[in-house]
């Protein structure tokens, strides 16, 4: 498997940068995880729009699906174009409901639903879902191909489900939103020092820390995180790594 970080910011993006987007590939498939905004610019550095396979949507914030709504535009175009010769299979958690509505663009997208039991396979893919803890539904994903196995959190607070739906990860890569002296009860993401505790608890091989809050120094919450588990690193906007 490869992973292309096409974006690493959460909740807008810093100068230059884009929010939450992952591309992984793996036996002539590509897929997508999630699409905030600055992603589509991004993805297509990488791949043609016709190359995409499937898009996954941990969750329904607009920093996660964003450029949904200009890909739609793109897709529909290409399609009477005759340069896309389909709709884009595309899996989203069915709530918040007006927003997961706004996804349902029947010539663009073949909208799906995924939920804590949703098991896909694609091509050589075989895929599996969490429910996370945040203020709006949300799901890790799973994704296990080629005897390898990557595992994405999405945004979440802490809940022990990331350690046991982690077990084993090849590569874990972990919403990293907060440091420690900006964490407070309640607050809806991880912080670094969090993340690497829940990296050693699941026996990962490898952490990358994402969702950066703009005004962060990396290097400090890659510190927090290195307390805990010391093979971590920051995920990097439009670096691929082997999986």
């Amino acid at each position: 498997m490869k992973l292309t970080i096409l974006g690493n910011n959460g909740p807008f993006p810093a100068a230059g940068g884009a929010c939450s987007g992952y591309l992984v590939q793996c036996g002539g498939k590509c897929i997508l995880i999630d699409c905030g905004n600055g992603v589509l610019a991004n993805l297509q550095k990488f791949i043609r729009l016709e190359e995409l396979d499937a898009i996954i949507l941990t969750h329904l914030h607009s920093d996660h699906i964003s450029d949904m709504f200009v890909l739609k535009y793109a897709v529909q175009i290409k399609r009477k174009r005759g340069q896309f010769d389909r709709t884009l299979e595309v899996y989203a958690p069915p709530e918040p409901s007006e927003e997961y509505g706004r996804l349902d663009v029947r010539d663009a997208f073949n909208l799906k639903t995924i939920s804590a039991d949703t098991v896909l396979k694609i091509g050589d893919f075989s895929i599996t879902f969490a429910q996370m803890k945040h203020p709006s539904l949300d799901f890790a994903v799973r994704m296990e191909c080629d005897g390898k196995k990557f595992v994405f959190s999405g945004d979440t607070s802490w809940t022990d489900e990331i350690i046991s739906f982690s077990k084993g990860a090849d590569l874990l890569m972990l919403d990293a939103g907060l440091l420690e002296k900006d964490f407070a009860e309640g607050a809806p993401h991880l912080t670094a020092a969090q993340c690497g505790i829940a990296a050693s608890g699941a026996g990962a091989k490898k952490l990358l820390l994402t969702h950066f809050w703009p005004d962060y120094d990396v290097n400090e919450l890659l510190e927090e995180a290195r307390h805990s588990y010391a093979n971590t690193e920051a995920a990097r906007l439009l670096q691929s790594y082997e999986i």
